[in-house]
């Protein structure tokens, strides 16, 4: 998608900070734990409707044994409606081994599924063999 033209965006920032109930962790895992969301996205929405989004988010959950996951992205909303995420989009770590998945390129969402560029393991892997 190209860049907007026809005027200066309005820009919002937003940091959130958020502690919850892990249940995607306890379905994956088995094991309840809560989870700290931290994440700062600047939204720009352009005089033609279209928009980007980029979000910084980590989720580090209270159980040292879960992989933390760092999110760093750019959703690209078309006028249409259109959805296109880019950059570096999910990694997880864990402690004491590092980076154990790093996901990377861009998915485009469409009515009838996904047209996915670059290597995502993260779209082929059991979501359970990177977080518990």
């Amino acid at each position: 998608m190209a860049r907007a033209s026809g005027g200066k965006p309005t820009i919002e920032r937003e940091v959130i900070n958020e502690v919850f109930f892990d249940d995607f962790i306890l379905d994956i895992c088995g094991v309840p734990t809560d989870t700290t969301l931290t994440a700062r996205t600047i939204t720009k929405t352009f005089p033609d409707g279209s928009q980007t989004i980029h979000v910084n988010a980590e989720f580090a959950a209270d159980d040292p044994r879960i992989a933390r996951e760092r999110n760093a992205f750019t959703d690209r909303i078309a006028p249409d409606g259109t959805i296109t995420t880019g950059c570096l989009a999910i990694r997880i770590y864990r402690k004491g081994e590092g980076t154990v998945m790093r996901d990377a390129g861009w998915v485009r969402f469409l009515e009838d599924g996904l047209l996915v560029r670059g290597p995502h393991p993260f779209l082929e892997t059991d979501p359970a063999d990177v977080y518990c």
